[in-house]
Formats: C-alpha cells, sequence, structure tokens
C-alpha cells in the first residue's frame, strides 16, 4: 500500500506522520473494549429503560423512540468526529474528512456496490432471522413494552401506526420529519462511528480479518435487539467485509441506509392512507 502523509495539528504544534494505512494506530483490546462497549451499554439503556420512562411521563411510543434512538446515535457521531480531529489530529476539512473516514468522491460503481450489497444482506437477514425464529421461539422473550417498529411480532399496520403515534397518522408530516431525525442519526451515527473511525483503527491492530472482528462486534452492539442478533451477522459481517475489501464505506451506507429505510417507506404509506 502507498505510504500516506496527515498532517495534524496538536497542542499549537505542527507534525507531520509519514505512516502507511492513513496514519491509523492500532486499536488496543481495552480500547476496543470501551469503542464498543459503552455504545451497547448506552443502546440497552436508552432502549430499554428511557424508552418506557418517556412513555410513562406522557410522549408517545414514536416520540419516545426517536429520542431513545436519536442521543445514543448522535454521540456515537459526536464522538467519532471528536477522536478524529482532538486524538488523531485530522483537521476540520472536507478532504481530511474524506480520508479519515474513507468518504472518497462518490461514484456509479460505488452505488452499484451499495445496491448489490443491500441485496445480499437482505436475503441473508431474512434466511437467518427464519432460522433464529424456530431456534429461540419460547426461550428468548421480546419485551412487550417495545414501540411497535421495534417489535417484530406486531404486524405494521395502519391502525397499530396510528395508535404509536398518538392516534393521528394519517395526513401527520410531522412523523416524517421526525423520523427522519432518527433515521439521520442512526445511519450517519454508526456509519463514521463503526466503519469510518474504528474499522481502519482495527485494521491496523488485525489485518485482513479485521472485518471479521469488526463484524461480530457490530452485532455484539445490537444486543438491546437480542432476538435480532443472528439474523444482523448476515448484515455486519458483509458490510464489514465490503468496506474494508473497497477501502470505501460508500457501499455500507448506501446498504445500510436502505435497510433501515424501509420502516420510513411504512410510515409514509400510512400516512398518505
Amino acid at each position: 500500500m502507498l505510504q500516506t502523509h496527515v498532517i495534524r495539528n496538536q497542542h499549537s504544534n505542527h507534525m507531520e506522520l509519514d505512516t502507511k494505512d492513513g496514519g491509523q494506530r492500532p486499536l488496543r483490546w481495552w480500547q476496543t473494549t470501551l469503542a464498543f462497549g459503552i455504545p451497547s451499554f448506552v443502546m440497552v439503556i436508552s432502549i430499554h429503560w428511557v424508552i418506557p420512562l418517556l412513555q410513562i411521563i406522557g410522549l408517545t411510543p414514536f416520540e419516545s423512540m426517536v429520542v431513545g434512538y436519536s442521543v445514543p446515535m448522535a454521540l456515537m457521531l459526536t464522538a467519532a468526529l471528536v477522536m478524529s480531529h482532538k486524538a488523531d489530529g485530522y483537521p476540520l476539512t472536507w478532504p481530511a474528512f474524506s480520508q479519515r473516514f474513507r468518504y472518497p468522491r462518490l461514484t456509479f460503481r460505488a452505488i452499484l456496490q451499495g445496491l448489490g450489497l443491500f441485496a445480499v444482506i437482505m436475503v441473508g437477514y431474512g434466511l437467518l432471522n427464519a432460522v433464529a425464529t424456530m431456534a429461540t421461539q419460547g426461550w428468548m422473550p421480546i419485551p412487550d413494552y417495545l414501540p411497535a417498529l421495534l417489535d417484530p411480532r406486531v404486524a405494521l399496520t395502519t391502525a397499530v401506526l396510528d395508535n404509536m403515534v398518538g392516534g393521528h397518522i394519517s395526513g401527520n408530516w410531522g412523523v416524517v420529519i421526525l423520523y427522519f431525525i432518527m433515521f439521520f442519526f442512526n445511519i450517519v451515527g454508526e456509519e463514521l462511528w463503526w466503519r469510518g473511525y474504528l474499522l481502519p483503527r482495527q485494521e491496523a491492530t488485525h489485518g485482513r480479518y479485521a472485518w471479521v472482528w469488526h463484524g461480530l462486534l457490530w452485532t455484539a452492539f445490537h444486543v438491546h435487539k437480542w432476538w435480532d442478533l443472528i439474523g444482523l451477522l448476515a448484515v455486519c459481517l458483509p458490510m464489514a467485509y465490503v468496506s474494508q475489501r473497497t477501502k470505501n464505506n460508500w457501499p455500507a451506507f448506501i446498504a445500510h441506509a436502505l435497510f433501515n429505510g424501509l420502516g420510513w417507506l411504512v410510515m409514509i404509506v400510512a400516512i398518505m392512507s
């Protein structure tokens, strides 16, 4: 791999780094534990304690879900940017962002790779999820307090969604705005933290097999949806593999956005009904 040069400023001292792999430092075991463990813990608290509490104090299930999902993801987005700038010394410019987080100019090839990756994870998730449902039925209970969008047992009918947003889904375009906020922080927060910031550092540690460690740990991050972990292996591992193989995070970003955006389409259909 060609050597790259990164200019960074720390404590007003300008230092030029001449290193391989974009100057990324290896991620030590304790750093890996914190980098994956803290977000996982925060998500468990947010989904299983904060969301029910927000509903008790008067928010609708949908509003509670927006807050419960958006805040942890926004923290991951902030952490990725702060660590890149403060700890790694990358300036707050688009060229530096593009290099550090692996978002080069978007090409038609990257778009096709994203669409292909989306197709792969949809098929894989469907197959593994069906197996997981049969294998875990009866001994892996799903909480009854989950919002409908998170509960795989609930059919997302117009009546269910109407109840989720407080009884007025039809024509309520404000719901789309709230969903977009949650969707934005979900996709951008996760992609910048996992594939953008952490994966390159894991590659410096684990080399060609970094995608395996990354995919497994990203799957484990979703422990707040423990009933979904087996199916998510078919999502997390292929996305990690493509990101490491191409050194381009646009395909994973596109596939992730399409995969998580399906709920948005359900909401829009219900609003227009």
